[in-house]
């Protein structure tokens, strides 16, 4: 096989540090790929091949959408698809596609990603936990898994139910200092008690200053177990429910190996308090210097008419990959990377 290490097919047949070739990896993601598929098909739900080019995009500052003519955009979610069809009577949905967003690039990040987004009408955030619990271990399982996950030196017990924690008490675990609100003074304060810096001019950005703070506590999370970080700000999620108490909103985050590998919540089926929102992240762009987007009319069309109650989640599937073959860079998962194309 040594003929083929030059030139363009090196980036597929050259063994790394560990023995181990990125056609080895390609192999055994599509294994992880058809493990994830039965395991939601066993539970009933059937996969649906949303549009990449949609008319409206999400108006959140965090995610830069790449814009195509005047009011295309190519998806950065199918979220707002998968909402619509659950309107109109499906009851347990799956994407399994591509996702773009301009600028993410970085040893977790690629502009062109792979995500699993799934949802149950009628469904708590509970099960939608169990559903990434059961699907995880199951493609772990096929690949010869014991139950613990071997990764970048450390010994990840999979063995369910996972550990579930609230921003609150991850904050005062990781930190030592007590979180005594969702506000800027607050995330100040408890960031200057655990000796990490805060500059004059972030004082008054509670979004920022949070970003920071979970920047820290992210690099202790999910090592020897994974965990789900619970009850979160409600200024960081659009389309998330607010919990009964007002205090926080419905979110589940799962991490494993320091590593964000989901994201879901309860869906907000508020008509009003929807638009109200995507008003604050537009509002938060301007702010930023950030470009207003065209917002997705026939999703809010939709909320006016009536979201069905359920919850969803959103899983960053080659981070996935990465975890369950050892991988610590996703360029080592994809076939193609965007410096290679």
């Amino acid at each position: 096989m040594e003929k083929y290490f030059t030139g363009d097919g090196v980036r597929w047949l050259k063994p790394d540090a560990r023995g181990v070739s990125r056609k080895d990896i390609l192999q055994k993601r599509h294994v992880i790929k058809r493990a994830v598929r039965d395991c939601l098909h066993k539970e009933g739900f059937i996969e649906i091949d949303m549009p990449l080019l949609v008319r409206g995009t999400t108006p959140d500052a965090a995610i830069d959408s790449f814009s195509v003519e005047d009011d295309r955009y190519l998806t950065t979610s199918t979220e707002y698809q998968i909402k619509r069809m659950e309107a109109g009577g499906f009851k347990k949905l799956y994407t399994l596609t591509q996702n773009f967003r301009r600028g993410d690039r970085g040893r977790f990040r690629n502009p062109e990603f792979t995500m699993l987004e799934w949802a149950r009408v009628g469904g708590t955030l509970a099960q939608i936990e169990s559903d990434v619990e059961c699907f995880t271990l199951r493609a772990h399982e096929t690949m010869g898994g014991s139950g613990f996950l071997e990764y970048d030196g450390h010994i990840i017990n999979l063995a369910t139910p996972w550990d579930r924690l609230s921003i609150a008490a991850a904050v005062e675990k990781y930190t030592g200092a007590a979180l005594p609100d969702f506000t800027a003074a607050g995330f100040a304060a408890v960031l200057e008690k655990a000796g990490l810096a805060v500059k004059d001019e972030w004082r008054g950005d509670a979004v920022f200053l949070f970003t920071v703070l979970l920047d820290h506590v992210q690099k202790f999370l999910g090592f020897e177990r994974p965990v789900f970080l619970c009850d979160w700000p409600d200024f960081l999620t659009s389309s998330a429910q607010a919990h009964v108490s007002g205090a926080f909103i419905e979110r589940s985050e799962l991490f494993i190996a320091g590593m964000e590998l989901s994201d879901g919540f309860p869906s907000l089926t508020d008509a009003a308090r929807q638009r109200k929102n995507f008003a604050a992240q537009q509002d938060r762009r301007k702010n930023e210097g950030l470009p207003s987007v065209v917002l997705d009319e026939k999703y809010l069309s939709m909320m006016d008419d009536g979201l069905p109650a359920g919850a969803g989640m959103a899983l960053g599937f080659d981070r996935l990959v990465m975890l369950l073959t050892g991988c610590t860079d996703i360029s080592s998962v994809l076939a193609f990377n965007w410096d290679e194309l």
